[in-house]
């Protein structure tokens, strides 16, 4: 299999999209994608009498994003969609504002995705009205920072929003194990490998690296693989047993912090930021960790989310009264992260941090002695054990 697979990368690297359109027979078809050299594309073709074809080179089967007359930059747009191209002929049947009903044939890597799509698709359907109220809560939200409507309201319309939102959680949990069903039954899909790609947050990194050992010799060189590998060397890092990543940050008042200097103490890296609200929600229980432990040698070094976004950052940490210990930016360069480029001065990258709050607990010896975010027996209670465990009460 993997001197097939290895034939097919090097000898048929194009994909030739044959289409056609119903309700447009103007206008132009998109197509974004990544090409055999691993660099963004983003290629288009004139629709003629309802008809259009896009061909690229591609070193394996692709995740693209195809789009149409496009009315806002929403994944929901009706005139988008993803799809599985391959290097092969693939056709593809359209209906103007129905993208998301495309009928496609010759790419095997696709059938596989519609067949993932449609085991989620009645779940789904369950969430459209929970979608709907999340929208029109975040719309409100959105309109009174918009407006300046007033520090209470705006904080009580993001809360309202943030409760809807924790309602997805029973429905994301549904989700993932049908996710999790098709990758033990798919484990050389390149489906597998990407859609595992968001899941890196979420399962512990025993479970992740399962699934890549699965994957094979071949799925395991490509993009995907290689991007799954990234990421579990990253989580590693930044888990029990690890030595943590150095860095060094500037505080609020500019003066220069370096991890390091603090070796010798208990250390919580709290990765946070002024918008999450579970993050804010979290703040007073910090507080009382702090006062608890801190003259027996705890430190805590806030790690915001909020680069670009310093009159927030400084605002939440006022509002929340954590300036008593140590808050530095995460470093997040977005012209980096467009580009592809490694950014060497973002903390989160070297914790494999992928949502928030996350805590990191480091012991006196710089080694990471636990992790807490969502995760099975790493949740807030869990790290209270394991202070109490440290400082002996």
């Amino acid at each position: 299999m993997l001197l097939i697979l290895t034939a097919w990368t090097a000898k048929a690297q194009q994909f030739d999209l044959k289409g056609k359109i119903t309700g447009q027979n103007t206008g132009y078809i998109h197509i974004w994608y990544g090409d055999k050299n691993g660099k963004n594309v983003n290629d288009s073709c004139a629709i003629t009498n309802g008809t259009f074809e896009l061909k690229g080179e591609i070193a394996e089967p692709t995740m693209a994003y195809l789009y149409g007359n496009i009315k806002s930059q929403s994944v929901d747009d009706p005139n988008s969609t993803n799809i599985f191209i391959e290097p092969t002929i693939i056709q593809v049947t359209l209906a103007a504002d129905e993208f998301k009903h495309a009928v496609v044939t010759g790419s095997k890597t696709q059938d596989e995705y519609v067949e993932l799509g449609t085991a989620k698709g009645s779940i789904y359907d369950e969430m459209k009205p929970l979608d709907q109220a999340f929208d029109d809560a975040n719309k409100k939200y959105m309109q009174a920072v918009k407006y300046k409507a007033g520090d209470a309201v705006i904080k009580d319309l993001k809360e309202k929003a943030a409760a809807i939102h924790d309602k997805f959680d029973p429905y994301r949990a549904r989700l993932a194990a049908i996710d999790y069903k098709f990758f033990a039954a798919h484990p050389t899909s390149y489906v597998t490998a990407e859609e595992l790609r968001y899941h890196v947050g979420t399962l512990p990194v025993d479970s992740l690296q399962l699934f890549y050992n699965n994957f094979g010799p071949a799925l395991q060189q490509s993009s995907y693989g290689k991007t799954i590998a990234d990421e579990i060397e990253k989580l590693r890092a930044g888990s029990a047993g690890s030595l943590a990543a150095d860095f060094t940050a500037n505080e609020l008042n500019g003066t220069p912090l370096t991890l390091s200097s603090l070796k010798g103490k208990f250390v919580i890296l709290d990765f946070w930021a002024s918008w999450c609200v579970p993050c804010r929600h979290s703040n007073p229980h910090m507080i009382a960790l702090y006062k608890k432990y801190h003259d027996k040698g705890l430190e805590i070094v806030g790690v915001a989310s909020d680069d670009g976004h310093e009159d927030a950052w400084k605002k939440a940490i006022t509002e929340d009264k954590v300036g008593i210990w140590h808050n530095v930016l995460d470093g997040y360069d977005r012209d980096k992260s467009i580009k592809g480029e490694k950014n060497d001065k973002e903390i989160g990258d070297k914790y494999g941090i992928h949502s928030l709050p996350t805590k990191i607990i480091i012991g006196r010896d710089g080694k990471i002695l636990g992790r807490y975010d969502d995760n099975p027996g790493g949740k807030e209670e869990d790290m209270d054990k394991m202070l109490a465990k440290v400082f002996g009460s």
